[in-house]
């Protein structure tokens, strides 16, 4: 009769739960009223989206904390745990941020008792820290634009598809059968690279519809910035190269093996990881010039721009760099550790 008891009572604690994330959810949440608004840089999310600059802050997954969400001063001062979630593609404007929760690849603690879901699609208010959530299953890209945000659903039948998800919970809708990654979306369109049956370079309207072909080609890592949409030509050792956003032929801009990407908001310069096997390395690259400057030697992964820094991880994750963009001076961030 005990068991049976505590079975109801843990039942109606999380039916009372449930009831209480899905009123948040719906809450009164308002709306932008720009409906071009992003969450983050289409090259932050080729990255895994682990940096976001919102205001005068900075929220970063902590990959020394189980990649748990923290926020630190564009000083890269004052460090402080956020919440316990596993985070990535982390979106911010105005008082949310959006993110991946992925806390199957964590140890549960204790303060994530009474989380319902390991993985996920939620809402962060900043300044509570109240959580909502949009969507229940497995996502990997999402990217916040206007009133949506756009992520790669997951169905156990179909696998990834692309859905758009409003921000206060009231929508969520197919897009696309195609489980494509959404990280470049700008002027209600959507640019992604085929993944089932092929790799060209297609349009999608944010509202859904048919694709069109934009380029054809072996293409991986896309992202956009102005005018462009840049991309490694697996056709030709993973080449970095751009193509206009209104078609036509690429232009090689490095011509070695590379592993990942970042551009400057104004296409001033670029930041990539060389990865030949002898001169790995991130390299800074003259986008008026196009000379190649090495910044540091070794094999370093995840690139990510804030307005004042470049951020970059050694491959295993288990040191991150910040280098001061006006000054070129580099230093290892002191992040908590939850090892020690």
């Amino acid at each position: 009769m005990k068991k049976r008891n505590v079975i109801i009572a843990t039942t109606i604690i999380v039916l009372a739960l449930a009831a209480l994330v899905i009123f948040r959810m719906m809450d009164g949440v308002p709306l932008y009223s720009d409906d071009h608004i992003k969450g983050n840089t289409s090259c932050n999310l080729l990255n895994g989206g682990l940096f976001c600059e919102v205001d005068d802050k900075i929220y970063f997954s902590n990959p020394k904390d189980g990649g748990v969400l923290y926020s630190m001063n564009n000083e890269l001062k004052h460090m402080k745990r956020v919440i316990t979630d596993n985070v990535s593609y982390l979106n911010g404007a105005g008082k949310y941020l959006f993110y991946t929760k992925r806390n199957d690849k964590k140890k549960i603690d204790s303060d994530a008792i009474f989380s319902f879901n390991s993985t996920g699609l939620y809402r962060l208010k900043r300044d509570s820290g109240s959580m909502s959530l949009l969507y229940d299953d497995p996502t990997q890209t999402a990217c916040l634009y206007g009133n949506y945000v756009y992520y790669q659903h997951y169905d156990q039948k179909m696998g990834l598809q692309l859905y758009a998800a409003k921000i206060d919970g009231s929508e969520d809708k197919k897009l696309l059968e195609e489980g494509c990654a959404p990280g470049a979306v700008d002027d209600n369109l959507i640019y992604y690279t085929g993944v089932k049956n092929d790799h060209n370079i297609h349009t999608l309207s944010i509202n859904g519809g048919s694709s069109s072909l934009l380029y054809e080609g072996n293409c991986i890592s896309l992202s956009k910035q102005g005018n462009y949409l840049y991309f490694l030509d697996m056709e030709h050792d993973y080449q970095l190269k751009r193509i206009s956003i209104d078609g036509g032929m690429p232009e090689t801009l490095v011509k070695e093996h590379i592993a990942t990407y970042n551009v400057s908001p104004n296409e001033d310069v670029l930041y990539c990881q060389v990865d030949n096997g002898k001169n790995n390395g991130i390299y800074e690259l003259n986008l008026s010039t196009l000379s190649m400057t090495p910044i540091v030697s070794g094999d370093f992964n995840y690139l990510h721009l804030t307005k004042n820094y470049l951020f970059y991880e050694e491959y295993d994750q288990s040191k991150v760099y910040a280098m001061n963009l006006a000054t070129h001076t580099t230093q290892e961030l002191e992040l908590p550790d939850s090892t020690k």
